[in-house]
């Protein structure tokens, strides 16, 4: 019983989260100007404008959204046994996105009350939180097809999956660790630095992927 309950404490604060979000967009939506930004460049700087409701109800529409696709795949998927296997990680996962999805939120309508901030700072660092708290996560994701490195390599094997998020974990936090430091050093190209330093994590991931996978398939013409 009580671990049951632990394993719905993610999943109760996700909802919490998302929630959380549609109560504020129907409070900030009448305080919004008639025209809101709701795109941004890598520079942090407003560069597309669109009406009020947008600003107000996309971001939260989102959220709930991805919400739903957590809560619908366990029902749907094919490793079912897997995905109850790693059953509160994957629900703090979805914590996770959810809490950047809502900073994120919170950022952009900042600028619509008179917050002057450094955006570009502002968007990168809740991104470098979230891979730290995905590399932490991921050594515990068991094969499946909705979260995790899914290359083909990894889906054929569980012994390649292993291998691939216990090798991705490691590289996504030190990512997200580095990531940290960027928005101060390089702060007019912060957002664009911590994707790069990601997307690199990312790709070594995959090739990992695929060298474990001939590895093993050496080892099995071997023997």
């Amino acid at each position: 019983m009580k671990n049951s309950k632990k394993l719905g404490i993610p999943k109760l604060l996700a909802f919490s989260v998302t929630i959380l979000a549609v109560f504020l967009s129907f409070a900030a939506y009448p305080m919004l100007p008639n025209t809101v930004p709701i795109h941004w460049n890598a520079s942090g700087e407003a560069d597309g404008f669109g009406p009020a409701w947008s600003g107000a109800f996309i971001f939260p529409l989102v959220m709930a959204f991805v919400l739903l696709m957590f809560a619908l795949i366990p029902k749907i998927a094919v490793f079912k046994k897997n995905l109850k296997a790693f059953e509160k990680q994957y629900w703090l996962l979805s914590l996770v996105i959810q809490l950047f999805f809502l900073i994120f939120y919170i950022v952009t309508l900042l600028p619509n009350f008179g917050f002057k901030a450094a955006l570009s700072q502002l968007f990168s660092l809740p991104l470098a939180f979230m891979f730290i708290a995905i590399g932490l996560l991921m050594p515990s994701f068991k094969r499946n097809f909705f979260v995790g490195i899914r290359t083909p390599w990894t889906l054929a094997s569980d012994k390649v999956w292993k291998k691939t998020h216990d090798f991705g974990g490691t590289l996504f936090l030190a990512a997200g660790i580095v990531s940290l430091a960027l928005p101060f050093l390089i702060p007019e190209q912060a957002i664009l630095s911590v994707v790069v330093v990601v997307l690199a994590a990312a790709i070594a991931t995959v090739i990992y992927s695929f060298l474990e996978f001939r590895k093993l398939e050496k080892e099995g013409k071997k023997r």
